[in-house]
This record gives structure tokens, C-alpha cells and sequence, in this order.
């Protein structure tokens, strides 16, 4: 331990803002952002809500870590009220509890907040938790507490814990067998206006993942909150339910190449006619239904390319759907037209939508890092692809620039610390049909500009140097 040397490793990450997400609402009649209220503490990345309901909260002021917080009063005047979501804050990615004390300022709140594995005492070590919602006197969620079984397969199950007594139990079917038909991985929880029914997403007809990304292969499973489950499947191709009653499920699909939002009356057990809530052409996902015929979603109604400028309509915004031919309302394009807006949730029946967005418009990102061999430098790419930039004890510049977005990426240093070149790639990005170079960039951090093709012909991409400098 005493020769033991540390030191730092640089990356980047899709799909993840380098600013935090965090928790807000508005009204559905909003007309400026100070309609908008903040729903955290605003520290960490926080997202993915889901409103606590009073007879519920007040089950969790019972528990010895929050009972000097608040009571009942509290809760039935309208002094406190409370929501569970993700939050980062520990190093993880688990469910904690938001309690909320109305100020005397209607647009604000003071929030505390607490880790539900803290308040209950459920798990600890590492793990992933998330979709947590109210199913009369349990919160239901999704865990990857388990243990991994299967290599590049989801294990995430769900559970529900009693708010009275804690005793946690697990939901999703168990393996039975080394089958890949018997792989069972359960997303998105819901839990009926009853409390008597919870829909998942899950991954049961399909033996597990199969490396698919953004369109997950799932079916819509429902079953009751209390043994025996009765687990079956009610809806083919589809994801993240919501219930508009206990006999009316909105979900989102793929269809081409559009995500719609669908209403499917379950009554008769499995559904096989789909309205379609949102309209083609444009993207609409992760629905949160107000009632049996009126639905929040999230929505991009233009597409975007790489490189693109964006315009209003192709920000990811939340809106109103409704079936019985209202027109959509806008709730988010109103008040930040240029923020993308995710996983809308329904507050005060609809009189409120919650959503997670960035904390600031302001967004810059970088990708690519590398660091030089001796550590006193960082070459990077903006997030176009088009510039290099440098960064060491005498600042942030740019040392290549290139003519447009998606033209250069993946540097790397030549290891030789007494050689100052970069060598990269230029052409397309990730398109294994066009020409793409390694170049040389001589004399780097002095930012001259000037390159050198290394390659002659067809799609070469991702330099590596080897460390004798051969």
C-alpha cells in the first residue's frame, strides 16, 4: 500500500446532462416561469417523482427518523406535503422521500429531505432503485438489490415495503430455472387508482434483453398488490404504464419511426384495440394519466440531426393529451421553450404537472477527453465534433478547428511526453460508409491549426499509440 500510486481517469457519458437534473412543476394555466415551483432542495441530480398522498404520508411521519418532522395536522391543513424520487446524493441511484412545508410564499417551498432506505431500513450496498409510487399502505418500486444472474442481462425486480411495519417483499416472479425463457426483468411500476393493481413494464415474453436500446422489446404485465399476484399480461409491445382507472392503461410505443401514446381498456383482460392519444409524426413519450381519458406526456415535435441548431419544437416539452377531442395544452413550451423536459407526474389531480429538468439552459458539452502522458495536459472535443480543444496550466483554447459539426473526435496523445502531437480522427463520425483519416496534429497545445493525413484510403478511426513512440 505504501507504493501505491493513484491518479485521475477522464470520460464522458451519453445521455446523462452535465448540469443536475432537478424536480419542478407548474400549473396547467401557466403564463411565466414564476408559476413554476421548484419541488427539492436542489442539491444533487434528482428526478423521476411521484406525489405521496396524505393517508400515506401520514403512515410515514409514524416512523422514528421523521416523527419530530410533522403530523397529521400538518398534513390534512395542507402545511406539509411530500413526494419519493431518485436522487444521486449517496453516490447511488435510490429512492428518497421529499417532505415539504409550505411557505408563506405560494411559490416556494422549505423541502427536506430523506433517504427511504434510512426511514425503513431496507437494503444497503450498491444498488439502483427507482419508480417509486404509493400503493395504499406500501411504496412499490424497482431494485437491482438482488444478485446479477446472467451476464449483459437486466435483474431489476420490484418490490414493496409496508409503510407501517417496513417488511419488504419481492413482487417480480422469480427464476426458476437456467431457461432464457424464464429471465424475468420488471420496469416502470404503476399502481392503480384502487391500490389494488400494479402494471410493469417487463421483459417475461422475451427471454431477457437482447442489446436493444432506446426501444425496449416489453410487454405490460398486471397483477395485484397482495398475494396470490395473478400476474398476466394485458398488453403486447409496450412500456411505461399509467393507470387512468382501474380498467384503463396509457403506455408508450414505437411505431415506425415515432413514439406514440396509446389508451388500451383492460377490462376484459387482455387488450387487442390501441387508441392512439398522440399524434403521428411527432415523438410523445412517458405518459402520466390524470383520468380515463386526459394524459401528461413528454414530446418532441420535430426531429433533430447531429449538429443541428435546435428550434423550440425540437426541445423535449410536456403536454396535455386529451381523447375526447380537447386540443394538447402546452405546459413547459409556455415558460422554457429552449429546456428538454422529462417524466411528467400528476399533483393535486391534475391541477399540477411535475417533471425533471436541467437547473440552466446553459449547456456545454465535451467529449473525448485524453490526457497526455505526463498529465499536464487534456485534449478534448465539443460536443459538434467539430473543435479541438486543449486544456493545461495556461488555459482553455481551441487547436484545431474544423469547417462544421461531426468532422473530428477521439484524440489521443502520442506517448512520447517530449512530443507535443495529438493524433484524431477526421471525417463522419461513426459511419462506416464514408472516408475517414487518423491525422496528426504537430506542435498541439500551441494551437497552430495544421494536421497531417496519416491514412491513404476506406474508414480508419480510433488512434492508439504505442508507448515506445513505434
Amino acid at each position: 500500500m505504501g507504493d501505491e500510486k493513484r491518479g485521475s481517469i477522464a470520460f464522458f457519458s451519453t445521455y446523462r446532462p452535465p448540469l443536475p437534473l432537478d424536480i419542478y412543476s407548474s400549473p396547467l394555466l401557466v403564463t411565466s416561469r414564476k408559476d413554476e415551483l421548484h419541488m427539492t432542495d436542489g442539491l444533487s441530480y434528482n428526478y423521476n417523482a411521484q406525489i405521496i398522498p396524505s393517508n400515506a404520508l401520514k403512515k410515514i411521519l409514524t416512523r422514528p427518523k421523521m416523527a419530530s418532522e410533522g403530523n397529521g395536522a400538518d398534513v390534512d391543513s395542507g402545511r406539509l406535503s411530500a413526494m419519493v424520487f431518485v436522487s444521486e446524493r449517496e453516490n447511488l441511484e435510490t429512492l428518497h422521500i421529499a417532505l415539504q412545508f409550505k411557505n408563506d410564499d405560494e411559490n416556494s417551498l422549505r423541502v427536506k429531505v430523506f433517504s427511504f432506505s434510512d426511514v425503513f431500513d431496507t437494503f444497503n450496498g450498491i444498488r439502483m432503485e427507482d419508480s417509486g409510487c404509493i400503493a395504499g399502505d406500501y411504496l412499490v418500486y424497482v431494485t437491482t438489490k438482488d444478485e446479477l444472474r446472467d451476464r449483459r442481462q437486466p435483474w431489476t425486480a420490484v418490490y414493496k415495503t409496508n409503510l407501517k411495519t417496513s417488511e419488504t417483499s419481492r413482487l417480480t416472479l422469480k427464476v426458476i430455472s437456467n431457461l432464457k425463457c424464464d429471465r424475468v426483468a420488471d420496469l416502470s411500476p404503476a399502481v392503480s387508482p384502487s391500490g389494488k393493481q400494479i402494471a410493469v413494464a417487463s421483459f417475461q415474453n422475451y427471454g431477457g434483453w437482447d442489446g436493444e436500446i432506446e426501444d425496449l422489446k416489453t410487454d405490460i404485465f398486471v397483477m395485484k398488490t397482495d398475494p396470490p399476484l395473478g400476474r398476466k399480461m394485458v398488453i403486447r409491445n409496450g412500456g411505461w404504464p399509467s393507470w387512468g382507472s382501474d380498467n384503463v392503461i396509457f403506455f408508450h410505443r414505437k411505431v415506425g419511426d415515432f413514439w406514440g401514446v396509446f389508451r388500451a381498456d383492460i377490462s376484459k383482460g387482455r387488450a387487442t384495440e390501441f387508441f392512439r392519444v398522440t399524434p403521428d409524426g411527432m415523438d410523445a413519450m412517458t405518459p402520466a394519466a390524470i383520468n380515463a381519458t386526459t394524459v401528461a406526456v413528454a414530446t418532441i415535435r420535430q426531429k433533430s440531426k447531429f449538429g443541428d441548431i435546435r428550434v423550440e419544437t425540437q426541445y423535449r416539452h410536456i403536454e396535455i393529451f386529451d381523447t375526447t377531442g380537447q386540443q394538447p395544452r402546452q405546459i413547459t413550451m409556455n415558460i422554457r421553450p429552449k429546456a428538454d423536459h422529462f417524466n411528467p407526474f400528476v399533483i393535486d389531480g391534475g391541477k399540477r404537472i411535475g417533471y425533471h429538468r436541467c437547473k440552466s439552459e446553459m449547456l456545454k458539452v465535451r467529449v473525448f477527453p485524453t490526457f497526455s502522458p505526463d498529465g499536464s495536459k487534456l485534449a478534448f472535443v465539443d460536443n459538434e465534433f467539430k473543435n479541438v480543444w486543449v486544456a493545461d496550466n495556461k488555459g482553455l483554447r481551441i487547436v484545431q478547428k474544423t469547417r462544421g459539426p461531426d468532422s473530428i473526435f477521439a484524440p489521443v496523445w502520442n506517448q512520447n511526453p517530449e512530443k507535443d502531437v495529438l493524433y484524431v480522427c477526421m471525417g463522419p463520425s461513426f459511419n462506416a460508409t464514408e472516408k475517414l483519416d487518423i491525422c496528426a496534429i504537430p506542435e498541439a497545445s500551441r494551437g497552430r491549426g495544421h494536421h497531417k493525413i496519416l491514412t491513404a484510403v476506406s474508414n480508419n478511426a480510433f488512434p492508439s499509440t504505442s508507448p515506445d513512440d513505434y
